[in-house]
Formats: structure tokens, sequence, C-alpha cells
């Protein structure tokens, strides 16, 4: 339409006009008949911010334009609205109708106002974008405007841009014929780039279903299929697919190209091994699927311009970091799947510079040629990886199914391996069952026979242990073979339970142990299996005992479940469920051996310094036979606070009570060791000549039968572990220690080394017993200084006469360290014991030397200058020389004194003085003794 102004009006706007093209005539652009179509007008174009939000082109006029002197245009994300003013100048006779293109189809809405020749009437046509005359095609087309202009005339135009989106694009003018040429040229592009997305899609979709299922490549076509709907989106192709409302087909556009971030970093942590290898990565690539994540949200509750701004921000900084992030892996040698990481880096690149462009207003040469380039190149890029990608993954293919069929073999030997090894154990079970029934019918009788011989109860009670062992080996054959069936009884479980629980009192005395139970309901009848749930509490409350140290608390509760909604959650349908809850209050267990305490022969504590014996198949047991009952079993532990078992058992309630119920008679009865801290006490006579023997065992049984056997020829001292062995050891300095290996805090291997470290004892030769008998633990027994080795079982007279035999060896190093002379050095006595003797020998000397005329010096001063107590000093020199302190004193100041009587230089009375004699006949005495000759007689 055209305004209609009065003539007043008229001649207003003329003067304006004429003011305006004399200000601005260096910028009208003059088309000829020469001119090269299309032709880009945007240099000669002015720019003008509408700060007003101006509507009627009188008010714009006296406004200032500024030129835009370059070939492109950009205007940032605002809500302000932006005008350009293009004159033209037609000088070709023969072309009247023109087509101006605005080239950036991602706008919200263009206004056109173009002038009639006169520059006094304008046209105004409105253009909603994104959505005016869209076909509902995957075709995009850039803002155009269709109009007239007669040779030898001239028109001005101004475009209003009302958009939140930042937009960059130029103006280019064509003829009409050329533009129709041109729109041509664009669609069949268009179709073609349409085509390879349309085809990427299907392949990648039809790949990753059918073809490739590994998780990279669907990552990879995961962001391809973001990218493709992000590319539609940026063509204005997407929104205007969907519907028809400006403000929605913008936002889904929008929402599409900020997706891109979500989709590249899907991708990268599936591909790039450096986020696995340096963590905060990884969090920073969730803080982008966040970040963009809430933008898109925010654009759909609020459309507006600095979210907009905000997600093209997000893009750069994304790409930008993810694009450094292959470039560092590359230089740091990180592995990186290269068929992948290429082409995606060619796609985020391209989204790189349109944004980039976009945020800093900076021209990077054709970005648009450039984006279309990458985006063909990810293509090609992606089709000739393809082959090898999929090459690859058909050799990971093959070597997976190598490895599976391998993998098959393995379990099915191992399998017959558990077969074989559950048959022999179900064998060898039922093997001993004969001989221990022989062993524990005589024992028996004997007992009774002689009821005060104490190493009858000791075999009595290892053959009680070893019969409840093979009972367990047989009841897990059975379960393994399926042989074990439920056996129902009418009875009151409560009052059995309770019985089960009273039977562990005695234990809990003997270890100074709280031992609380309590049960909710006292009468509760009802079918159970009494022989496994008798079994069930039995291990679990032993287990309590075990691993609760002296003066620790152990709690039992039985309660009753029969609430049907409860009983529903655990899938039990409407049975109420009996409820046990077994807490201890000692060692703990470590949470990541919580999940395998259930597994057969697996032991909490499995080093040589652990505080319990067992044989890791009681808990196995509990959890197979409540499987049986169709129970649950559930463990909570904190590592030095306690464990917690809580097991869950549905059973079958009795209302009305018959003849049958029974009053359960327990099958087992606990083992209670009397063994308080030490009951052996060390009460050694004050011999000097006696010899010590020091036995370090942690089971009370075997260290009593170790005393009865060496009771008659040694004062016995006695440890429970290597640390309390290592204290006694220096205190009492004993002749020779029997050890066990495997004890709690210290183990033997522990002990023997600090022993043989230590001067004090270093001397004492070491018996080691233990279970583990190969060359590489003897081997690494000699290593720490071990003497000898005994495997267990052990026979007495060969133990004895080890003992004996290591004795008499130390009884032979004393002989040669006392027959050692002054004039021989100890380096050269050749023994074949450590060198720690040799340096003990020379440290006394020394000392000797120091106080050699000194006759005050005596026993206690020596150990002093030793550092030693007077009994350790007179133990270690017994051990070693066969002498007392005094002893040594004595014979050394005797050779001293020979030494200097050979020389001949002084007199006797001077030697004896000077060797710490102060009594002359005293020294001739002693020195006749020693020597048989006297002391004028030998020089």
């Amino acid at each position: 339409m055209y305004y209609k102004k009065s003539s007043l009006s008229n001649w207003i706007l003329a003067i304006q006009f004429f003011f305006c093209c004399f200000i601005t005539h260096s910028q009208e652009t003059t088309i000829s008949a020469n001119t090269q179509f299309p032709v880009n007008i945007t240099f000669n174009a002015s720019e003008y911010k509408d700060l007003f939000v101006t509507n009627s082109i009188k008010q714009l006029i006296p406004e200032k334009f500024n030129p835009l002197h370059k070939n492109y245009f950009v205007f940032p994300f605002s809500n302000q609205s932006y005008w350009l003013r293009i004159q033209i100048r037609n000088t070709n006779s023969s072309v009247k109708k023109w087509v101006l293109l605005w080239d950036n189809p991602l706008v919200e809405q263009l206004d056109f106002y173009i002038s009639d020749s006169n520059r006094s009437n304008f046209k105004h046509t409105p253009y909603v974008l994104l959505t005016k005359n869209k076909l509902k095609k995957l075709y995009s087309e850039a803002p155009h405007f269709n109009f007239e202009l007669l040779p030898h005339t001239s028109k001005t135009i101004y475009i209003k841009l009302t958009s939140k989106r930042a937009n960059y694009g130029s103006l280019s003018l064509f003829p009409n014929e050329a533009f129709t040429t041109f729109r041509y040229d664009n669609f069949a592009l268009q179709g073609m780039l349409n085509g390879f997305v349309i085809f990427r899609l299907l392949l990648v979709f039809l790949l990753g279903v059918f073809v490739i299922k590994e998780a990279v490549f669907r990552a990879y076509s995961i962001q391809i299929v973001i990218k493709t709907v992000a590319f539609w989106g940026i063509l204005n192709n997407l929104g205007p697919l969907f519907c028809d409302n400006p403000t929605t087909a913008a936002i889904i556009n929008n929402v599409s190209i900020y997706s891109t971030v979500v989709g590249s970093c899907i991708f990268t942590l599936w591909a790039f091994e450096i986020c696995k290898i340096i963590k905060w990565i990884k969090f920073v690539l969730f803080v982008f699927i966040a970040s963009a994540v809430i933008i898109n949200l925010a654009l759909c509750i609020s459309y507006q311009w600095y979210w907009l701004m905000a997600g093209a921000f997000l893009i750069v900084v994304c790409n930008t970091f993810l694009v450094g992030l292959f470039f560092y892996s590359i230089l740091k040698k990180i592995k990186t799947n290269i068929y992948y990481s290429i082409p995606f880096l060619l796609g985020i690149i391209t989204f790189l510079l349109i944004n980039f462009r976009l945020l800093t207003e900076i021209n990077i040469g054709p970005v648009n040629v450039i984006a279309y380039l990458l985006f063909v190149s990810e293509f090609l890029t992606f089709v000739l990886f393809l082959g090898r990608i999929i090459r690859l993954i058909e050799v990971k293919k093959i070597s997976a199914e190598e490895n599976l069929r391998t993998n098959q073999e393995q379990n099915k030997f191992l399998k017959e391996l558990d077969e074989l090894k559950t048959r022999f154990f179900t064998n060898i079970s039922h093997e001993f069952r004969t001989p221990l029934t022989l062993l524990v019918g005589p024992i028996d009788d004997l007992q009774k026979k002689y009821p005060n011989e104490g190493i009858l109860k000791i075999m009595q009670r290892n053959l009680n242990r070893l019969q409840n062992l093979i009972n367990q080996i047989l009841e897990i054959s059975k379960l393994e073979a399926g042989e074990m069936t439920i056996n129902k009884e009418e009875a009151d479980i409560g009052r059995f339970l309770i019985q089960i629980a009273a039977s562990f009192e005695s234990l809990a005395q003997d270890k100074d142990i709280v031992f609380n139970y309590s049960v909710s309901q006292k009468a509760i009848f009802g079918n159970f299996d009494l022989d496994k749930i008798e079994k069930i509490m039995n291990n679990l409350l032993s287990n309590a005992f075990k691993f609760t140290p002296r003066n620790g608390r152990v709690v039992v509760k039985i309660s009753f479940d029969n609430e049907q909604t409860e009983n529903n959650k655990r899938g039990l349908k409407s049975k109420p469920l009996l409820q046990i809850s077994v807490e201890d209050f000692g060692i703990g267990i470590a949470p990541e051996r919580l999940p395998y305490i259930f597994d057969r022969f697996y032991q909490v504590d499995d080093s040589n310094q652990r505080l319990h014996e067992g044989s890791g198949i009681g808990l196995a047991l509990v959890k197979e036979l409540i499987d049986v009952l169709e129970g649950t079993i559930e463990v909570k532990s904190v590592l030095n606070q306690g464990t917690t078992f809580v097991l869950t058992l549905p059973y079958d309630p009795l209302f009305l009570l018959s003849q049958n119920v029974k009053i359960p008679i327990l099958k087992f009865k606990p083992e209670v060791v009397f063994d308080k801290k030490n009951t052996n006490t060390d009460d050694l006579e004050k011999n000097e000549n006696d010899q010590i023997m020091l036995i370090v065992e942690d089971n009370p049984d075997l260290r009593m039968y170790i005393r009865s056997i060496f009771e008659n020829q040694y004062q016995l001292i006695t440890a429970v572990d290597g640390e309390e062995a290592l204290t006694k050891a220096i205190e009492f300095v004993p002749d020779i220690v029997i050890s066990d290996l495997m004890m709690p805090k210290l183990d033997g291997l522990g002990f023997c080394a600090k022993l043989k470290k230590d001067e004090r004892i270093s001397h004492i030769p070491v018996i080691m017993l233990t279970a583990k008998a190969s060359i590489d633990d003897k081997l690494i027994g000699l290593q720490q200084g071990v003497d000898d080795y005994l495997s267990k079982p052990f026979n007495k007279e060969e133990l004895s006469l080890r003992v004996s035999n290591l004795i008499q060896q130390r009884q032979l190093l004393r002989e040669k360290y006392a027959t050692q002379t002054i004039a021989v050095k100890p380096e050269k006595v050749m023994v074949t014991e450590s060198t720690l003797e040799d340096l003990f020998i020379e440290k006394a000397q020394a000392v000797i030397d120091n106080y050699l005329g000194k006759s005050e010096f005596d026993a206690t001063t020596f150990a002093h200058e030793m550092k030693l107590s007077p009994v350790q000093l007179r133990r270690k020199l017994k051990a070693i020389t066969n002498q007392t302190s005094t002893e040594f004193v004595r014979n050394y100041r005797l050779e001293a004194a020979a030494e200097m009587l050979k020389k001949g230089k002084k007199t006797v009375s001077q030697v004896a003085y000077e060797v710490g004699f102060e009594s002359l006949p005293y020294f001739s005495k002693v020195f006749q003794d020693k020597f048989g000759k006297t002391a004028s007689d030998w020089r």
C-alpha cells in the first residue's frame, strides 16, 4: 500500500529526502548494463539502531544512519530493532523487475519499505519469515522482496529487522529472471545436502541396530541424529515443519541447535579415554550437558535474547574445550578413537565457527562456505572410515567369541573340578567317620577311667571339632547334590531358639562377654525344620563369639512379623515371618570383603596374623540352608565396630495344637575352651643353670600339649602371639623358642625377624611349627632367621630331637667363644651363626678394656655400659660363652695379664694391678688355675 501525503507534507518530505540524498550520495548503488549479477549491495547500505521502536517512516527519515562499508552485516542478540537503508539507481534500460535477497533464513520478522520514483510515498511489506509461505518440506529459502525499478530511476529501501537472535548475512540484488535460476540452483543444492543427511541417518540407524552394536558407535549415532536436526534448525526447516506459530518455530529451531552440546558431550564420554583417566573432565562434560538442558528449558518457558546468547556462548565454550581435549590426547598419546573423532571434530568446528561469529561480530571469511565444506567432509570422512570401523568391530567380535569359547571351556573344566572336589570331600569325609568313631568311643572310655588326665580332654575337644567340620562338609555335599529336603516338625519355635541361645551362656562367661537375648513372643507354634534352624543359629552365634573380644557384647533378637503387607514386599505371599538378628561388637568386616563372606572356604582374615581360626565353611552352609528354607539373610558390618546378621524365614503357623507338638532337644553343644589370657603362669625357678624354653602358640590345646612334652626338661614360659613373645624373650632371654607360624598381632616370621635383629636376643634359636610346609615357605622363613622347621602334625620324639640338636649346636658355639683368647679376633672365628654375636663379644671386650685397671668394675657397671639389665647380660653371655658376667670379665683380665707378662717389661705385681686385681695372692691363684703355671713361670 502507499501512504498519501498532503501537499505540505510532500514538500517537507521532499526537502528531507533531498537532504538525506545529499548526505548519502556516495552510498547509492548504481546498476548499469555491465553489472554482473547477483550484486552484493551491503557495502553501500547504512544501519540504524532503533532504541525507541520507530513504526513510522516519517519518524525515521531525519535519523542519522551509519554507513556499513563492508560486504556483510552482523546484528547482535537483542530486543532492539535494526534498520537498513539502501538507495538504488537503475541505468539499465532492459531490466525493470528486481529481487532483493536477505541472505539469512533464521530471522523472525522483516519489514520492507520501498519508495516510489519520487521518494515521497512508501510501500510497506511485513514479512514474518520463520513461517511465511513456508512449505512443509525440508527446503529452506532466504527472505526476498520483489520490486519494480524502471530504467533511469532510483528508489530508497528501508528494511526493519525484528529478531531476538543475532543475525549475520548480506543483501544481494537479482534481476527477476536471474533470481529464478538462482532459486532452482539453491533448491538443487539443498536437495543434495538433505539426501546426504537422510542417507547418513538411515546408515547409522541400520548399522547401529543390526550390524554395529558397539557403545561408541551408538554414542556417535546419537550425536549424528542431534546434529542433523540442528542442521535443519539452522536452515529454518525444522520449526515450520511442525507449527505455523513464529515464536514456537523459533524455539524449536534454537533448541535443536543448542542440543548439539548434549550429543557432543555424550559421544566424548564414550570415545575419549582421557575422560576416564582425568576425573574432572567428566565432571565438566556433565556441567555442559546440564547447562544445555537448562538453557533449552528456559527458552521453552520464556523466549528471550539472553537465553539465545547463552546458548551460543555454551556451544563456543564446549566445542572449543572438546577440540582442545582431542589435541591434548594426541599430544599426550592417550588412546583416542581416531575413526570416530576426526569426523566428529569436523562437525563441531562447523557449529563453533558459526556461533563464534554471532557472538564476536568478527567475520571469519566465507563461514557459510567453510561450514558446508566441513559438513560434506564430515560425511565423506565417516563413510571412508566406516569400513575400517566395521573391520575393527569384526576383529573384536572374533576375539570376543574366542574368549567366550575359552571361558566356556574353562568354566566347564572348573565345574568338573568343583564336582570332583565335592566328591572328594564327600568321600574323604565318609572315610573319616569310621576312624573318628573308633577314636571318640575309646577316648570317652579313657576319660571316664582317668577323669583328671588333661590330655584326654584336649583330645576329646579336638575330635569333636573335627567331627563337626566333617559334618558341615557333608551337609554342603548334600546341598550340591540336591539331596537336602525340608523336614518340618510342630514345635514352639520361641522356646527352641531360647534354648539355643542359653546353651552359649557358659561360653559367654568364659570369655567375659555380655550376652543378651530376647524374644518378642515366647509361645509361637508352627511347622519348622528345627535341625536346619539349629545349624544356622549355632554357626551365627559361634561366629559372633569367635570374633568378639573379651569384655565385648553379643545381642540376639528374635521377633515375629505377621503383617501381610510386609510379606508381600518380600515376595513371601502371606506367610508370617520369623526374624532373627545376631549382633556382635567385635572386629567387623571390611567393606570390600562383605560380598564374599558367604562363599565356601572364604575367610575374612586369611593372613598369617589372623586372630581366629576357621575353615570358611560355616557361613556358606548358613546361606545355603536359608535358601533351602526360602528365607533371606542380610549382613551389615563396620570395621572395628561389629557385625549384624539378620535372617528372615517364613513359617506355617499352628492355630490348633495337636498331640505331635514336641519339646525340641538340642543336638549341638557349644565348644567351651577355658583359655584365660594366660592360664600358665611363668614362675621360673631362680636356678641359673636351668635352661629356659619359650613356647609361642595361640591355640591353647596345642600350647598345653607342647608344655607337657618339655615340662620336665626346661623352665617354660608361654606366649599367645608374636608381640607378647618378643616382650618375654627380651625379659627372660630363653635358650630356645618354639613358635607357631600363624598367630594374631605378629606372626611367627615377623617375630623371628625382630628377634634376630635385636642384639640382646639374636642368639636364641627358633623352631617354627607350621602347616605351610612348601619349599618357598621354608625359604622365606630361613631368610628371616628361622633355625629349623617342623610341619604339623608333628611327632613328639622328632620335636624333642630337633630341640636337642639346636641346643647342642649352641653348646659348640659356646665352646668356640669360651676358648677364644685376646690375640684371636672374633671375626677370625669360623662360625656359621649370625655376626651379631661377634659384634656383641667385641663390644663387651671394648667395655672391659675401658675399665681394665679399675678393680671396682663389676657386673652391674658392665650391664649398664652394655645397655642391658644384669639378668639379660648374664643370660646372653651364658648362652654365647657359657660364662657368667663375672667369669667373662675375670678371664678377659687374666688373658690380658698373660699378654703383658710375655712381653717381660713389668713385674707380676704391676701387671696384676694394671688388669684390675688388688690382691696379688688372689691373682696368682686364679692365674695358675687358668693357665696351669704361676705368673712368674709364665714369663
